[in-house]
């Protein structure tokens, strides 16, 4: 019966070649002739023989495949630094023609990072020595830097304070009696701006027991003001 034959290739042979010698020692017992057995005997020793050529096979594929892997490699590396000779020659002799005689592409040139993006989402806090901690988001400020201008109440233009690798800024400088200020931050690379800041103005005044810190953020273009407060019970520096 079939389902007694292994459904797996290897196991059906070794079923095989274990019945054979049974088979062939009681075959008129069993039902089989001595031809019949003998038949069966050939054909399992042929699929043993066809078993064990695919595993040579199988091997030498596997060995082909690795050598042919490495000989590429080799001509990768050998290549390689032809062609690395060939760029430090155009560079050397300052001659791009030598990249067209070559037939490979001339280097592009690199292209400069971007500067950090516009400073959004502010976030403003009073330090315990009385002067501010401005925070914000964006991106691209790894290699950049960020300028701080700022413009108190009463003052017409706005004045560089500092800079910051850092996307936070405290101005420890704000003096006892200051009623507002306003911040611009803007990202920098190298010499390379980012787009500004929108308006940071923030509003100092007694409420309660402390100071209330009002801090908007003014979009001209939009028209918009978004405001945050604190309340704080530290005093501003003298």
């Amino acid at each position: 019966m079939a389902s007694v034959i292994p459904s797996k290739p290897l196991e059906a042979i070794a079923f095989f070649e274990s019945h054979v010698p049974v088979w062939n020692a009681s075959a008129v017992q069993i039902g089989l002739s001595v031809a019949a057995v003998t038949a069966i005997d050939n054909a399992t020793k042929a699929a043993r023989t066809g078993y064990e050529n695919q595993q040579v096979a199988k091997n030498a594929s596997k060995s082909a495949t690795q050598a042919y892997g490495n000989l590429v490699s080799t001509m990768r590396d050998i290549g390689g630094d032809g062609i690395a000779t060939i760029k430090a020659f155009a560079d050397s002799t300052n001659n791009p023609a030598v990249y067209t005689l070559a037939q490979i592409p001339e280097p592009a040139a690199p292209t400069p990072a971007a500067p950090p993006t516009q400073p959004t989402n502010f976030k403003v806090e009073l330090t315990s020595e009385g002067g501010i901690v401005i925070s914000w988001k964006g991106t691209g400020s790894g290699g950049g830097y960020y300028s701080v201008k700022r413009k108190l109440a009463g003052e017409s233009a706005f004045t560089l304070i500092g800079n910051t690798g850092s996307k936070s800024f405290v101005d420890a400088t704000l003096t006892q009696g200051t009623t507002g200020a306003s911040y611009i931050i803007q990202g920098f690379r190298g010499q390379t701006p980012g787009k500004a800041s929108d308006q940071l103005t923030i509003q100092f005044g007694v409420a309660g027991p402390g100071f209330t810190v009002s801090a908007n953020t003014e979009n001209a273009q939009a028209g918009s003001t978004t405001t945050t407060t604190e309340r704080t019970s530290v005093k501003m520096a003298a």
